[in-house]
């Protein structure tokens, strides 16, 4: 599904009318939010601004990718320790002293 939702987004970024129709009739496209298959509809048929990012479809390959698995996100990966527990790695962020006068 992810795979399919990629090429969907990357038809839509495009606004390849013809490979969007074409994505539209696969069988996974039965199982797409009616939001997405609308949104996907307006851009084929050029309904929608050149500008406008298709937002409903970026937002379920987004939604779809951490289901799948968020361990592609640096913050969520999982290290072996030294005895051998997978450990979560925390992002270090620098922090600002408020000035209090």
């Amino acid at each position: 599904m992810l795979a399919f939702l990629d090429s969907l987004c990357s038809a839509l970024i495009a606004r390849d009318s013809d490979r969007i129709h074409v994505l539209l009739e696969h069988p996974l496209a039965h199982a797409l939010p009616r939001a997405v298959r609308e949104e996907a509809m307006a851009i084929a048929h050029g309904q929608r601004r050149a500008f406008v990012a298709p937002l409903q479809s970026l937002r379920l390959y987004h939604q779809t990718a951490h289901l799948l698995g968020a361990g592609a996100d640096p913050a969520t990966r999982r290290h072996m320790s030294s005895d051998t527990e997978p450990e979560l790695r925390q992002m270090e962020l620098p922090l600002e002293r408020a000035v209090v006068q």
